[in-house]
């Protein structure tokens, strides 16, 4: 079994490339950059005849030439870099900058300069005779022209086409005299298809209705059927989440994640997306939402609109320095990422590229990108800014409105009141049982170790006046006849003529007992007194952390208090050791130490002495039943927690540099402590016109979701249609889904993409539409299987004249696993967990910033530091060990026999036709057939199953299972 496991996985794992993520130029323009501007080029700049040592930062050409004493930066190798080892001190050689230059770089920008030469020292100012655009260049570039609505062209192969769109395509493959692939058989179309919408393997019974009904009716079917399950939500939000570098926590260990800052909340975005999918929400209204949704009214009329507030959680949800001490660089990272974001994900432009100087390569300004930042200065992340070097608090939404807030309120206010009413019925019924029964004890004398005085009443109380310290009360008394001294009693008692009627002597009317010690002699004469061992103490009420039975300690630095309960008998009963027995008669010696503070004595006191001591429960009364149950009713109404979102809202972040909703000035090379002219907030003046209409009011969210949503807007409607592209067929019409700036490659089929934008905008923004108007083509039905002479003239399919067989995403992969061996539980939505081996979908296990050791990261998931526009293919060893050898994955095996057992009872044959059935959607053939029974009759016969679940362990782990063709 080993042998075939190994040797399927390894044939999986070989057949698949390593692509590299391709994110350089914007790491380079956006962390590398500045600190090269800010810190460096005063020295080493060409441009400004300041090339110290011989050395330019300033230009490629210049790290590549390198210093007079050789090259600095030897990509690949930051350790042997000279610029490496200049900002990080080393003891040998150059310090970089020097102290009069500012000094030591901070780690965090001495490790982005590490991590650029790790990366091959990636540097965009190259190969650019002129840095830089002009109007005229940008108003030629296809993307920033008004969308077209082309017709479709004219085809020879007229009975190709299964609707307009195949006629784009087939035009171009016409015009370089290719034919379109064949059809796709239907069994590969039906599990491309549910794999594309659904992320998981079509059943059996599935493909045999599909089989069922031979008409081009049938695949119309299954496209609106997988379009209506939930599972599509599931599958396209998972999608939307790369875009939007969405992560459930910072922290993936629960128990290290700080409340205040921790993304708790942002799983109801995640849900909201996958609703927003599956009731095909116009996605001209999910941009919207996103942006804006907070100044959205409710459809309803209620007085807050959830899903407006939740879905904000877009912007909220970034990549920020969270420890940072300099809040303000938190606030203002803040800013650049929601820039950043809208930008990528919406527009398909870099904008955050504009930060500290102008765009260069898109007709973006720093001018633009102030106006653009005076917005989310407007907004807030964070309730306030915080404290230097504390973690920040994030704003926090409730989702229900002010009436009901109001209610929940009044409701606390009552369940406080009921509360302490209760208690305060408890405490006198306690009062009441602690000091039941027992006798007096009339002092004979009192004495006072800071000398005050006290008077001993007919009822045996002691009240203290005078001296205040301090203090040591010893009170001598007899053990009177009739009473077996089991419990002695200390009772505290109020006095009008104490500070706040006592019974202490503090100006509150607190006290406190340090210790409390007794004695006794026997009345036979013994000169000795034996000291009294108590075993345990209680009291009628006790303070916080001041406990009765602290009084028996050594310890005099707390001991029995009251505090709140002022004014009012308290009492705290001791409980002798049974070994010790006080005769009738015998001389009391009781000793009370105040030790705490000056004031905290008590005012006045009693002792008592008791056989029994009873704690029967309250009498259940028909006032105290009613008490009961409606507090218990109203506990149970608040201890549901209010309904919180990570929302952005209307208003500078509180205590920051901008609290208001305001214009910024220009931040000089991107630093909000060097400021230059306010920019009046506004949208890029190229793309939104000269002309825009001044934003007067609010922060200017509204406006701008309205602009990047508007139809005339000539990015947004082709930046979704050709990311919906990528995603049917692994490679969009734009190689650079979240980038159709000048620095891109143009579309392959540009008359395509508009045609489909167009449509998309007619058709209402509908995306189930545009899922239809491309699963039913020609063109997606096509095989992925051509000549050798036809693949080696498009080898990258550019002219999209066959399918491209892909390797399924880390969430697919497992997910599938779990459908095929019986396992998915397909409960949906809340908060995600941090087992990777429940069986809920991938969707729901979390992705956590701080974690890079996860099945997903391992199997290429987004990385959710950043927006990921596609995700890499890697193959690398850890993969194939972590489908051989995880626990979870034996666990899956074991399941899946178990299924084939179930399904088939009897007849080897028939199971291993199941189990290909289930996993390939086909039957085996006969080689497939015999390689099978060799397994299973080689299994162990000491594991129940044995050979199945070595057959069920191979076929999981083959090439055929975890690609789509």
């Amino acid at each position: 079994m080993n042998h075939a496991v190994s040797l399927s996985v390894i044939w999986s794992f070989l057949c698949t490339g390593i692509l590299r993520a391709d994110g350089d130029v914007e790491f380079f323009e956006k962390q590398v950059r500045p600190i090269l501007v800010e810190r460096c080029e005063g020295c080493h700049s060409a441009a400004k005849g300041k090339s110290s040592g011989g050395l330019s930062l300033d230009t490629r050409d210049g790290w590549l030439k390198g210093a007079d004493s050789g090259p600095v930066v030897l990509p690949h190798k930051p350790n042997e870099s000279l610029l490496v080892q200049a900002v990080r001190y080393g003891e040998d050689g150059p310090q970089m900058p020097p102290m009069d230059k500012g000094g030591k770089l901070s780690d965090a920008e001495i490790e982005v300069l590490v991590e650029w030469v790790r990366r091959g020292a990636p540097d965009p100012r190259v190969a650019q005779k002129r840095i830089g655009v002009t109007p005229d260049e940008a108003k030629a570039w296809w993307a920033f022209q008004p969308r077209r609505d082309p017709a479709p062209p004219e085809v020879r192969a007229t009975d190709w086409p299964r609707n307009d769109l195949d006629r784009f395509v087939l035009a171009k493959l016409e015009a370089v005299g290719f034919a379109p692939a064949f059809a796709a058989d239907r069994v590969a179309w039906l599990r491309r298809a549910t794999f594309d919408l659904t992320g998981l393997p079509p059943s059996p019974e599935e493909i045999d209705a599909f089989l069922s009904d031979p008409t081009d009716r049938a695949f119309e079917t299954v496209v609106n059927r997988l379009l209506e399950s939930p599972a599509y939500g599931q599958r396209w939000a998972r999608h939307w989440l790369d875009v939007v570098r969405y992560a459930d926590y910072h922290d993936f260990n629960p128990a290290l994640r700080t409340a205040s800052c921790e993304i708790t909340e942002a799983w109801r975005y995640r849900d909201w997306v996958v609703d927003a999918l599956n009731r095909d929400l116009p996605f001209d209204q999910f941009i919207v939402h996103q942006i804006a949704g907070d100044q959205l009214p409710s459809p309803t009329g209620d007085e807050v609109y959830p899903d407006g507030l939740i879905a904000t959680t877009f912007l909220s949800n970034g990549v920020w320095d969270r420890g940072d001490a300099d809040k303000e660089k938190i606030v203002s990272d803040m800013v650049d990422d929601n820039i950043g974001i809208i930008g990528k994900a919406f527009l398909g432009l870099t904008l955050e590229c504009a930060r500290c100087h102008d765009h260069k390569f898109d007709p973006i300004s720093t001018e633009d990108y102030y106006g653009l930042a005076g917005i989310f200065y407007s907004s807030h992340i964070l309730k306030e800014l915080g404290t230097k070097g504390g973690e920040y608090n994030v704003n926090r939404v409730p989702l229900i409105g002010p009436t009901a807030l109001a209610k929940r309120a009044e409701q606390e206010k009552q369940l406080a009141g009921l509360t302490a009413t209760l208690a305060e019925l408890d405490a006198q019924h306690r009062f009441h049982e602690l000091t039941a029964g027992g006798r007096t004890l009339v002092p004979a004398t009192f004495e006072s170790e800071a000398g005050a005085t006290g008077m001993i009443a007919d009822d045996g109380g002691i009240a203290v006046s005078g001296t205040l310290a301090k203090d040591r009360y010893v009170v001598e008394t007899v053990i009177p006849d009739g009473v077996q001294a089991r419990y002695l009693r200390l009772e505290a008692l109020p006095d009008a003529a104490l500070p706040a009627s006592g019974p202490g002597r503090a100006s509150d009317g607190n006290f406190a007992v340090s210790r409390f010690l007794a004695s006794f002699v026997p009345p036979d004469g013994q000169a000795e007194p034996t000291a009294i061992k108590f075993v345990s103490a209680q009291a009628d009420f006790e303070q916080t952390n001041f406990a009765a039975n602290s009084a028996l300690d050594d310890d005099l630095k707390d001991g029995w208090s009251v505090s709140p309960h002022f004014g009012k008998a308290h009492v705290a009963v001791f409980e002798v050791a049974p070994e010790t027995v006080i005769p009738a008669g015998s001389m009391l010696r009781v000793t009370i130490e105040h030790q705490y503070a000056d004031q905290h004595a008590l005012g006045k006191f009693r002792l008592s002495v008791a056989e029994t001591l009873t704690t029967a429960l309250p009498a259940d009364t028909p006032g105290r039943k009613e008490f009961v149950t409606n507090r218990d009713g109203l506990q149970s109404e608040l201890a549901v927690p209010i309904p919180l979102a990570m929302a952005v809202t209307d208003g500078g972040t509180p205590g920051g540099l901008f609290p208001d909703i305001q214009d910024v000035p220009v931040h000089i090379r991107g630093s909000y402590a060097k400021l230059g002219p306010v920019v009046p907030r506004r949208l890029p003046k190229f793309l939104a016109g000269e002309s825009q209409p001044a934003i007067a009011q609010g922060s200017g969210r509204r406006e701008l979701a309205a602009w990047v949503a508007s139809p005339d807007n000539p990015l947004t409607a082709r930046v979704i249609v050709n990311r919906i592209w990528h995603w049917h067929f692994g490679e969009g019409l734009v190689r650079t889904p979240s980038n159709f700036g000048m620095l891109s490659e143009p579309p392959s089929h540009p008359e395509l993409l508009d045609w489909l934008a167009a449509r998309f905008v007619d058709e209402g923004w509908s995306l189930k539409s545009l899922h239809r108007r491309i699963m039913l083509s020609a063109t997606y039905r096509q095989s992925s299987r051509v000549s050798r002479d036809k693949f080696d003239k498009d080898p990258e399919n550019r002219l999209l004249g066959r399918f491209m067989a892909r390797r399924l995403e880390a969430e697919a992969i497992r997910d599938a696993i779990l459908s095929v061996s019986g396992q998915l539980d397909p409960t949906p939505g809340g908060p995600a967990g941090d087992d990777f081996m429940v069986r809920r979908r991938s969707l729901y296990v979390q992705t956590a910033r701080w974690q890079r050791d996860s099945y997903a990261i391992l199997f290429d998931a987004a990385n959710p530091d950043s927006s990921t526009e596609k995700r890499a293919t890697s193959t690398v060893a850890p993969q194939a060990l972590l489908l051989l050898n995880h626990p979870w994955m034996l666990d899956q095996a074991r399941h899946l026999a178990e299924r084939l057992v179930k399904d088939v009872p009897e007849g080897d044959g028939a199971r291993i036709e199941r189990a290909y059935q289930l996993l390939y959607g086909r039957r085996p053939n006969q080689e497939e057939l015999a390689i099978g029974q060799t397994i299973i009759n080689e299994g162990d016969p000491a594991v129940p199953n044995g050979g199945w679940v070595d057959l069920a362990h191979v076929l999981l782990c083959s090439n055929e299972f975890v690609f789509v063709d």
